[in-house]
Parts: structure tokens; C-alpha cells; sequence
């Protein structure tokens, strides 16, 4: 074993250097993975959030039409009472029920979640008040299709021009969100 370099100061320069070197690449390549880490986070979950905008606008879509058809088909011929209580439509709410429970829920506007709520608590009101008798069914009919038009001409297209609007920014970076095909 030689141990004459131990005592030369170009060793422990060069180890120095080689330490100092280390401790510059780990914190280089840790800090470019942070990076990384932090690019790859903020992608998947605004890839989340726009299959959840997306849900959300289609069941929103499903929902008005449903009601569309209850006004136009049963409020307007003016029923008895139990006739609307019998064929008292059903919304769909899954998407909204499940958003409670995802992380993603609070990355959506709040003008496109308070729309969906103003829009289901309003829906739900008009139908009481017809089956309660406090509004005839006519009038509630036209209620109804009051609603149905305000979500249809700026809650729906605003909603789809925004999901619409994150998925061109997620396909700038390489993340098709068309690869799940819909069948329709």
C-alpha cells in the first residue's frame, strides 16, 4: 500500500473537486427531478380534471334533456297531481355525487360547480312546487324551460369551451386525452 499521495496537496484538491462535484450533481439532478415531479404532478391532474369537467358537462347535458322532455311532455298537458308524482323525472347524479370524494373537484371554476349546483337545486324546487300544487304545471313548465334555456346558452357551451381549452394545453405537451374513444 503507498500512501505517498496523502501527503501532496494535488490530492486533496482533487478530492475536493471530486466531492464538490458530487454534491453539485446531486443537487442538479435532484432539483431536475423535482422539476419533473412537479411538471408530471400538475399534468395528470389537470388530465384529471378534464375527464371530470367533461363528466360533469355530460351529465349536465343528459339531465337537461331529460327535464326537456318532462316539461315539454307532462307539465305542459297540466296533469293531476298524482300523474306528476308517478313520472317525476330522474336526474342523473352520479358524476356530481362522486366529485365529492375527488381530490380534482376544486381544480373546476366554482362558476361551472355553482351552475351545476344553482341548476339541480332549481330544477329540484320547480318540481316540488308543481307537485305541491304551488305552481300550476303550465307555469311550472314554463319554469322550467326558462332554466333549461339559461344552462343551455351559458353553462353548457362554457363548460365544454373550457374542457375543450385544457385538452388542446394537455395536447401542447403530449397527452391526448381522445385516446379513451366514446361510443355513442
Amino acid at each position: 500500500m503507498d500512501h505517498d499521495d496523502l501527503g501532496k496537496s494535488g490530492f486533496w484538491i482533487a478530492q475536493l473537486f471530486v466531492v464538490i462535484a458530487t454534491i453539485i450533481g446531486v443537487y442538479l439532478a435532484a432539483h431536475a427531478g423535482l422539476r419533473q415531479a412537479i411538471i408530471f404532478d400538475s399534468l395528470t391532474s389537470q388530465e384529471s380534471s378534464y375527464y371530470l369537467r367533461k363528466s360533469l358537462h355530460e351529465e349536465l347535458v343528459d339531465n337537461v334533456a331529460t327535464l326537456r322532455a318532462y316539461a315539454n311532455d307532462t307539465l305542459s298537458r297540466n296533469p293531476p297531481q298524482s300523474e306528476l308524482v308517478n313520472s317525476r323525472p330522474v336526474l342523473s347524479r352520479y358524476v356530481w355525487d362522486t366529485m365529492r370524494y375527488s381530490p380534482h373537484t376544486l381544480e373546476v371554476p366554482s362558476g361551472f360547480l355553482t351552475g351545476a349546483r344553482r341548476f339541480g337545486h332549481e330544477a329540484d324546487a320547480i318540481i316540488r312546487k308543481a307537485e305541491g300544487r304551488v305552481y300550476g304545471a303550465a307555469f311550472a313548465a314554463t319554469q322550467m324551460n326558462d332554466l333549461l334555456d339559461r344552462v343551455e346558452e351559458r353553462l353548457l357551451p362554457e363548460l365544454r369551451q373550457n374542457y375543450e381549452s385544457l385538452a388542446r394545453e394537455l395536447a401542447e405537451q403530449g397527452i391526448d386525452v381522445t385516446v379513451l374513444k366514446e361510443t355513442e
